[in-house]
């Protein structure tokens, strides 16, 4: 058997993380994975962003036919928007793997599961560690209703070699939301099926609103309140057949299926019960606030195994406490005051902190920003804002954009909230101008 100092289980944005500054301390470090290198790199955030720039110029410059472009552009070449997003993900399994030997951690290809508290089994092999840290992420959700197979999941959707012309988009999240945005661009014709009368819950009402008319207006079809209830295969394509409370029956015929009902903490394989490990609310992994399982001081969880917040910014901020509490005896708890969310459509749509509906006797601003120089000049007519300011101390505690350049703007809410800088501060800050960030200035 094989031992170490540290066995780090995932190596996305935390499990790397943490291989990596703890070998700098002079431990002992291995790291296992299926495919070295995470969601985020590969299946997640990464490809995601390298195909909505494009997709997005694409939306925008749509939307300046008659201020200079005489006619909208064809649609997107699917090969060549794939091509453009290998250039960030073909090498990053290679590359990632030699750059943890380089650093003399020892990297294990294969699946992981526990034998008992001290013993990881990876493909017949086993493994011992006096700390264990696991950080294999989240994994697509399987519906519960029958044809669930003939569906592709977001990881797949990044290794299509062809887009389809008809497509169906189970689920109304940020996943849902954001492909449709990307493979409309394509030519595709896209539906979303979401069985929420109003999804993506964590925004502002209103603005969500702005964001499905939006959608609507590149020819995408909502259907919100709809339910699946299954799929099956019609010669080449698929029938999706669903159900709302005013339509008992509805039939959607399409050539592929997306499930994009969301995901939940990768656990299922680790054998967790041989432990054991108990799982929260959300079926992660339980952790202390210091990140350490529930129960044992040898098994620390971080990142979305933990079932906490799904982003890569969280992945990395608790990688790095969970260092911390690693090597001193002064531990520290997590926090998460400030934290932004953004669905990467185009417009953009973003938050922090707090929903109107969560706050007592604050101050509200909202307004449309259709008006605004910056919206207008960039032709984008679904835009919005609304902050949330604490009376007696001035902070903001909550804000909410949609339009362009939405996910630069909230990093300015989000540092104030972080940093405690109040509406006068930001007001009388020197900011560039003309930019959507000066903007926020009138936005408190």
């Amino acid at each position: 058997m094989s031992s170490f100092d540290i066995i780090v289980i995932g190596s996305g944005p935390a499990g790397s993380t943490v291989a990596k500054k703890c070998a700098t301390k002079g431990k002992k470090i291995a790291i296992v994975d299926v495919l070295f290198g995470g969601t985020c790199a590969l299946r997640g955030c990464t490809p995601k962003k390298a195909m909505e720039s494009v997709t997005s110029t694409f939306w925008e410059t749509r939307d300046f036919t008659g201020y200079g472009f005489k006619k909208t552009p064809p649609f997107i070449d699917w090969h060549d928007l794939m091509a453009h997003k290998a250039k960030f993900t073909s090498t990053v399994p290679a590359q990632t793997k030699s750059d943890f030997e380089e650093r003399g951690i020892t990297a294990i290809e294969g699946k992981a599961s526990f034998l008992d508290k001290k013993t990881l089994l990876v493909d017949g092999k086993e493994y011992s560690a006096d700390l264990y840290v696991i950080a294999t992420g989240a994994t697509p959700r399987t519906p519960p209703f029958p044809g669930a197979e003939h569906m592709i999941t977001s990881d797949d959707f990044f290794e299509l070699d062809h887009l389809p012309k008809k497509v169906a988009i189970v689920g109304g999240g940020y996943v849902g939301f954001e492909l449709s945005h990307i493979m409309a661009a394509c030519g595709s014709e896209v539906t979303i099926l979401s069985d929420e009368e109003m999804p993506l819950t964590v925004f502002e009402e209103d603005l969500v609103r702005k964001l499905i008319q939006a959608t609507l207006h590149k020819g995408i079809e909502v259907k919100l309140g709809f339910k699946v209830s299954g799929i099956s295969r019609e010669n080449d394509s698929y029938l999706v057949k669903a159900s709302r409370s005013s339509i008992t029956d509805y039939e959607l015929e399409a050539d592929l299926v997306l499930n994009a009902t969301g995901r939940i903490p990768a656990v299922s394989d680790l054998n967790l019960e041989n432990v054991p490990l108990e799982l929260n609310e959300n079926q992660g992994i339980k952790v202390d606030r210091f990140l350490f399982a529930e129960g044992h001081e040898h098994i620390m969880a971080i990142g979305d195994v933990s079932a906490n917040l799904p982003f890569t910014e969280v992945a990395n901020y608790e990688a790095n406490l969970a260092v911390h509490n690693i090597f001193e005896k002064r531990r520290k708890s997590v926090g998460y005051h400030g934290v932004p969310m953004v669905i990467y459509t185009y417009p953009k749509m973003a938050m922090v902190g707090l929903k109107t509906e969560e706050c007592g006797n604050m101050n509200v601003k909202e307004a449309s920003l259709r008006t605004s120089f910056i919206q207008r000049a960039r032709a984008n007519q679904f835009a919005g804002y609304k902050t949330i300011v604490e009376k007696s101390t001035k902070k903001i505690v909550g804000a909410h954009i949609i339009g362009y350049n939405a996910d630069e703007a909230i990093n300015i809410f989000a540092l104030a909230m972080q940093l405690g800088i109040t509406c006068d501060d930001l007001k009388n800050s020197f900011l560039a101008y003309p930019t959507v960030i000066h903007d926020t200035k009138f936005l408190v």
